[in-house]
């Protein structure tokens, strides 16, 4: 009851949102997030179920447990959020554009989180809409090149994590993903995504590692080490860069800060 109170109260918030805004391609926009947020609880639970099952992780459908479907209501909150300061602070057609890819990017962190596994059928689809959304808006080199250097930046960061702790953690999952997301923010704003990425992912493991949460993570390796899935860092980076990309003179502020 509690979640779906929750739910009503965000749904109502949107379109109240919507209501007040003046733009009518920003309002009309605010209305399909808010529509669009309940349908995707439900969606995302039908895809956690079956679609592991098709791909051949579970033998057959697995029902969501309770704490794993709060936490879809939570990755779909936070998608609606971030979808609505996109609206807020960027034009209504380029919003629309990255709201795709934070529902892209928000149902691989879920399938990561909950089924330990990153499927192509969400990522191919969210690679090619990033190459697409980029051509039709900086040109395709900007896309093609971002994805191309997330995804080598990706595969050296997992060499160097798995000869330094003697595991196996180099993922072709994770590297799609990676290169997806590069697709999404283009290679000008890629040294924020990776940066913003690499800390969100560094703070899950340490905080883990100290909470001991069950259920968290999964153990990899001869050592079993315990890692993090990498699918909530990266949606949560992209949402981010995407986020202060579309805040005018904010991205150059943060490059300043960074360099110091």
């Amino acid at each position: 009851m509690g979640d779906w109170l929750l739910s009503i109260a965000a749904m109502a918030g949107m379109v109240i949102w919507s209501l007040l805004v003046r733009d009518g391609r920003t309002s009309l926009a605010g209305f399909g997030v808010a529509l669009w947020f309940p349908i995707s609880i439900g969606l995302y639970r039908v895809l956690l179920r079956w679609l592991p099952m098709i791909g051949g992780v579970y033998a057959c459908p697995v029902r969501a447990t309770s704490q794993q479907q709060r936490e879809i209501t939570a990755g779909c909150l936070l998608t609606a959020a971030f979808s609505m300061l996109c609206l807020a602070c960027m034009p209504a057609p380029i919003a629309a554009a990255n709201i795709l890819a934070l529902n892209f990017a928000c149902l691989a962190a879920l399938f990561d989180r909950i089924a330990g596994w990153l499927p192509n059928h969400v990522l191919i689809p969210m690679l090619l809409a990033g190459l697409l959304a980029g051509a039709l808006r900086d040109g395709a080199n900007a896309a093609i090149l971002g994805a191309a250097a997330s995804w080598g930046a990706a595969v050296l960061a997992l060499l160097f994590l798995s000869v330094s702790l003697r595991a196996n953690l180099l993922s072709g999952e994770d590297v799609a993903m990676a290169a997806a997301c590069g697709a999404w923010v283009g290679i000008g704003d890629l040294s924020i995504f990776l940066s913003v990425t690499g800390f969100l992912y560094w703070a899950s493991c340490v905080a883990v590692r100290h909470v001991r949460a069950p259920g968290w993570g999964r153990l990899d390796g001869p050592e079993r080490i315990r890692m993090q899935p990498t699918g909530p860092s990266f949606a949560l980076g992209l949402a981010i860069t995407l986020l202060l990309h579309g805040v005018p003179g904010l991205p150059n502020w943060v490059y300043r800060i960074a360099a110091h």
